[in-house]
């Protein structure tokens, strides 16, 4: 993302992580690019909290979420319910946004067209 930043935000609408150890801050990532993490990334980490439960993070990087068990080679497979609807949701509102609002006068038949 820090080489070709632009084509990584027109083309990605989310990015989930399952207990993911990155850390932006070793990767020189820019002020741009930590704010799209935390509106864009979601990171499913261990935890014995119930699932979707906000985990508190050293780093302000993206959103830590409980996986809802405390055992790493479980996070994605616990997750998946919740990764899914989080994608559709992020799809869903992207599509909101890029559709024109409608108006009446877009619903009118045009003189030409009669």
């Amino acid at each position: 993302m820090i080489q070709r930043e632009a084509d990584v935000k027109s083309k990605v609408t989310a990015v989930a992580l399952t207990d993911s150890v990155h850390n932006v801050w070793h990767q020189e990532a820019g002020k741009t690019i930590r704010e799209w993490m935390r509106e864009n990334c979601c990171n499913w980490v261990s935890s014995s909290e119930p699932l979707d439960t906000s985990v508190e993070s050293m780093l302000p990087d993206c959103p830590r979420v409980s996986a809802g068990t405390d055992r790493h080679e479980l996070t994605s497979w616990k997750s998946f319910p919740s990764i899914f609807k989080f994608f559709t949701e992020a799809s869903e509102a992207k599509t909101s946004s890029l559709k024109p609002a409608l108006t009446r006068r877009s619903h009118r038949i045009k003189h030409e067209e009669l």
